[in-house]
C-alpha cells in the first residue's frame, strides 16, 4: 500500500475480512506488533502496521504533533474500502486513535486503546533525560512501565524477552526522537466538547502495575 508520509505493512486476508490498524508509541515501529498482527491474521483479519514518520523505515521528517499525526491515519482511511475497521493505538499511538476518533468514521466499528492516559503530562525529568541521553530515558521508561514479574521471567510467552524486545525496538530508533515524541505526547490537547460526541466504543486496557 501507499501513502507518502506512512510506511505501511499490509497483511491481507479474505476480500471482506474485517481490518486492524495498529499505531505504535513513542520511538517505537511496527515491529512492536509481531506477535499481534500474526495472531490476527491467522482469526481472519486484514492487517495494517506501519512505522509512523521518522520511525523504523520510514525516512520522512518525523511529525512532532499528534493532531497531525492523526491526519494522516484519517486520511489514510478514507482510502480503505473495508467497511469494518478497528484502531489499536499504544501509549503515543493511542492518543492518535482518540484524535481520529474525533472525525466519527462510520467504518471504525471500535477503538483499543493501551497504556493510555488523558491528559498524558510527560514527568519533567523524564522529558529532559530523553533530550540528553536517550538511551537512559528509554530504560528509566522500561523499568517505570513493566512490573517486576515480567522483568523476572521475560514474559508470559515461552521464547519472548518483553524487557529486551521493548529496549532492542526503542533503542533502534532514531537519536532525539523519543524527546519529539514525547513532547508530542505532553502537547497535546484534546477537544473535550467533540469527544462527548464520539459514539465508537472505547476499550482500555491499562496494566496494574504500569506506574
Amino acid at each position: 500500500m501507499n501513502n507518502s508520509q506512512l510506511k505501511l505493512f499490509y497483511k491481507k486476508n479474505k476480500s471482506n475480512s474485517p481490518l486492524i490498524i495498529f499505531i505504535h508509541g513513542a520511538a517505537c515501529d511496527h515491529t512492536l506488533w509481531l506477535y499481534q498482527t500474526r495472531y490476527f491474521f491467522h482469526k481472519n483479519f486484514s492487517i495494517i502496521s506501519m512505522d509512523l514518520p521518522g520511525h523504523g523505515q520510514n525516512s520522512t521528517k518525523p511529525i512532532n504533533s499528534i493532531n497531525q499525526l492523526s491526519n494522516l491515519i484519517k486520511k489514510l482511511i478514507k482510502t480503505l474500502p473495508n467497511k469494518e475497521i478497528y484502531l489499536v493505538g499504544h501509549s503515543m499511538g493511542s492518543l492518535i486513535c482518540l484524535e481520529t476518533s474525533l472525525e466519527r468514521f462510520k467504518a471504525i466499528k471500535k477503538i483499543f486503546l493501551i497504556g493510555s492516559a488523558y491528559p498524558m503530562q510527560v514527568n519533567k525529568a523524564l522529558l529532559l533525560k530523553s533530550k540528553t541521553n536517550q538511551d537512559l530515558a528509554i530504560k528509566d521508561m522500561i523499568t517505570w512501565s513493566i512490573s517486576d514479574k515480567i522483568k523476572l521471567n521475560g514474559s508470559n510467552l515461552i521464547g519472548l524477552n518483553l524487557p529486551n524486545l521493548i529496549n532492542v525496538i526503542m533503542s533502534n530508533s532514531r537519536n532525539g526522537l523519543l524527546y519529539k515524541n514525547l513532547v508530542a505526547c505532553n502537547n497535546f490537547i484534546l477537544d473535550k466538547n467533540k469527544i462527548k460526541e464520539v459514539k465508537t466504543p472505547f476499550t482500555i486496557i491499562a496494566g496494574s502495575n504500569d506506574i
